[in-house]
């Protein structure tokens, strides 16, 4: 009896850290991809209200380097 007990235990402890997880994946996801479209639609403003060409091409840079950087930590925590 106590034997099942535990074992149902363990699995609602699994379940539960699996959900956690799904839901902080999702939610990483999410966030990462309202930063990405924020700062999207302020370069395109930047564009729009006439910004020096060069600065617009220095935002951008920094946006493609923060993409990379992420892309390979990424590539580390899976390690």
């Amino acid at each position: 009896m106590y034997k099942t007990i535990n074992k149902v235990t363990m699995s609602n402890e699994k379940t539960n850290e699996g959900l956690f997880s799904a839901a902080k994946k999702f939610s990483d996801a999410f966030f990462d991809g309202l930063s990405k479209n924020a700062s999207d639609r302020m370069l395109a403003k930047a564009k729009k209200a006439g910004v020096p060409k060069e600065l617009t091409n220095v935002m951008a840079k920094i946006q493609k380097d923060k993409e990379e950087l992420d892309a390979i930590l990424d590539r580390i925590a899976k390690k």
